[in-house]
C-alpha cells in the first residue's frame, strides 16, 4: 500500500472515530434550557457505563410514570461520593432534571434531594449542576417553584 494511501485510509478512520465520539457525547436531546422539578419512588438505580439512570414512578394527577433520568459515569459519581447504593427501590427522591425534547418522561439529571435532605449531583453535561444553580433552586424549592421558567418569570 502506498504512503499517500495508508494516510488516506488513516484519515478516514479518524474521522469515523471522532464522528462516533461526537455522537456518544450529544446533549441536543434534552432541552439544557428548562429545569424541571419532580418527587417520585425510585424504582430502579442503574449504576452501570457508560452512564449511570435513575428510574422513578412519579404520580400527578392520580396517574403513576416512570421516568428515566440519566447521570454521569459510575467513576465521576463516585469521586462525588454517589454509589451503587445512594438511591434504593423504595426510597422517595426530588430531583431537577432537564427533560427530553421529545416528551417522552426521562431527561438528564441535575440534582437530587434524597429522603434526608442531602443533596447530591449525578449531573453529567446533559444538565450541567454548577454550585449557583443547586443554591438558586433551594431558594425556588421554598418558594414552591417546580421550573426555571416559572421561577424566572416571577423574578
Amino acid at each position: 500500500m502506498s504512503k499517500r494511501r495508508l494516510l488516506h485510509a488513516a484519515a478516514v478512520c479518524a474521522l469515523l472515530a471522532a464522528a462516533q465520539a461526537s455522537a456518544h457525547h450529544s446533549f441536543t436531546h434534552f432541552d439544557r434550557d428548562t429545569e424541571l422539578v419532580k418527587t417520585g419512588t425510585v424504582v430502579r438505580w442503574a449504576f452501570n457505563n457508560p452512564h449511570a439512570y435513575l428510574y422513578v414512578n412519579v404520580e400527578e394527577n392520580g396517574e403513576v410514570t416512570l421516568w428515566s433520568l440519566e447521570a454521569s459515569s459510575p467513576t465521576t459519581l463516585i469521586e462525588r461520593g454517589i454509589t451503587g447504593s445512594t438511591f434504593e427501590p423504595g426510597d422517595t427522591v426530588t430531583f431537577m432534571f432537564c427533560p427530553l425534547r421529545d416528551g417522552r418522561p426521562g431527561g438528564a439529571i441535575g440534582w437530587a434531594r434524597l429522603e434526608d435532605g442531602t443533596f447530591v449531583n449525578p449531573s453529567e453535561a446533559g444538565c450541567w449542576l454548577r454550585e449557583e444553580t443547586l443554591e438558586r433552586w433551594k431558594v425556588w424549592l421554598e418558594r414552591g417553584f417546580k421550573s426555571n421558567l416559572e421561577a424566572q418569570a416571577a423574578e
